[in-house]
């Protein structure tokens, strides 16, 4: 009876192993097609739903309302100047006249605003596509950890059978008197573990699922089923320095900096462009009012003196701007640089381990458990020793899966922090 716990534990592993491992080998995140969520449903869905992008795809649309300032008329509204002198002493020289106008910008404030709109919405075309980003590596994450959530409460619930068919069969021979009371303590122990195990993973399945469900937008009632997932890989085409350099090439929290600063220096130019009043050309007619009517037509510029520079407020706040934004883009810069440098190590040492329990520890631990199962019925050891080897096996079973959700997490972690790559996950 011990040797059939022990096949159906080993059947157990392979099943949870098969699960857990690649379904396709060289793609880096092969899906098994299921009814239910996939990893590129639930990027576009992200993408669509997301509270943060329909915020930054709001403020984009703002942005681009300021376009309007640059199509304005290069000539305003007619401007219309009457005036009348009263004679004195003498009524009859009183004196009127007419001016109608036409205001022109000649200080390039329509060119200023034109040029300042085009870094606005460049900024916000950046910072959009930068959340778009945070967006796409949130969905993963939160795909991946409902998919090994899924597989951890396998592995417990595997654990918690074989350890209650255990039980059950040391009691029996406990009745026979081939077994001991530390026996069957040690049995109860592992399999009250086990059973707490199981609700532990059931617990952190719905955390996983609230999260999924917030990081798509999705109402808090929709069923979320995902596929199974691969073993994570690192492409060999990419390396440090790589992935370094596309980081810088298609980050865009820099160039949002960058086009903030190019904005604030553009308002500081239509700033200085305001300061001094459009120039208005005219036609003035005058007439007098004695017996002698005198009447003169003409043209005429009316412009200001620009004395005294007005928006001096205004223009030094926004050179201050321009050089916190600059600032700003050379500190993005270099976390950029940061964020992929250590999440591509992140990732190779999290592979390193997951590599190292799946090659060596794990299968280690299932020939000690086959090996201890012999000897048990050899009658070499106790039943002391197969708990012991139980317990491991499961115990690297469970840390599989937390190895490879920390690569998942860390694979995913390199995409965010180098903006993607061209490989399908």
């Amino acid at each position: 009876m011990i040797a059939l716990t022990t096949v159906r534990a080993r059947q157990h592993l392979r099943a949870a192993l098969l699960c857990l491992s690649g379904l396709v080998g060289s793609v880096p995140c092969a899906m098994a097609q299921v009814d239910g969520w996939t990893l590129e449903l639930a990027e576009r869905t992200a993408l669509e739903r997301a509270p943060r992008v329909r915020s930054a795809v709001a403020t984009r649309d703002t942005a681009y309302a300021y376009r309007a300032y640059g199509q304005m008329p290069r000539a305003g509204n007619p401007v219309v100047n009457l005036r009348t002198m009263i004679g004195k002493p003498d009524a009859p020289a009183a004196t009127y006249s007419v001016m109608v106008g036409i205001p022109f910008d000649v200080m390039g404030k329509r060119r200023a605003w034109r040029n300042e709109a085009s870094f606005i919405t460049e900024e916000a075309d950046a910072k959009l596509a930068a959340v778009q980003n945070e967006v796409r590596a949130e969905a993963r994450a939160a795909y991946v950890q409902v998919a090994l959530a899924v597989a951890a409460r396998s592995v417990a619930a595997q654990s918690a059978d074989t350890a209650r068919e255990l039980l059950e069969r040391i009691q029996a021979r406990l009745n026979a008197n081939a077994a001991t009371a530390l026996d069957v303590a040690l049995s109860e122990s592992q399999y009250a573990a086990a059973s707490a195990d199981v609700a532990r993973a059931q617990r952190t399945l719905v955390e996983a699922q609230n999260a999924f469900r917030q990081a798509l937008g999705l109402p808090h009632d929709a069923d979320v089923q995902v596929a199974v997932l691969s073993d994570p890989t690192l492409p060999a085409s990419l390396t440090l320095e790589a992935a370094v350099q596309r980081a810088q090439q298609k980050r865009k929290e820099a160039a949002a900096w960058a086009s903030a600063s190019q904005r604030w220096r553009s308002a500081d130019r239509r700033l200085r462009a305001e300061a001094m009043a459009p120039v208005i050309a005219g036609l003035e007619g005058e007439a007098q009012g004695n017996q002698n009517t005198q009447k003169s037509v003409g043209a005429g510029l009316n412009f200001e003196l620009p004395f005294v520079m007005t928006n001096q407020a205004e223009r030094a706040v926004a050179r201050g701007e321009a050089s916190a934004a600059s600032v700003e883009r050379e500190l993005a810069s270099h976390g950029i640089e940061r964020d992929a440098s250590s999440s591509y190590r992140r990732l190779e040492a999290a592979l390193d381990e997951l590599a190292a329990i799946e090659e060596r520890a794990l299968p280690a631990a299932e020939r000690t458990l086959q090996m201890v199962q012999t000897m048990l019925e050899a009658g070499e050891v106790d039943y002391f020793r197969l708990l012991a080897a139980r317990g491991s096996a499961f115990q690297l079973r469970s840390r599989r899966v937390d190895a490879l959700r920390e690569a998942w997490l860390c694979r995913i972690a390199l995409e965010r922090a180098i903006g993607g790559w061209e490989e399908k996950l």
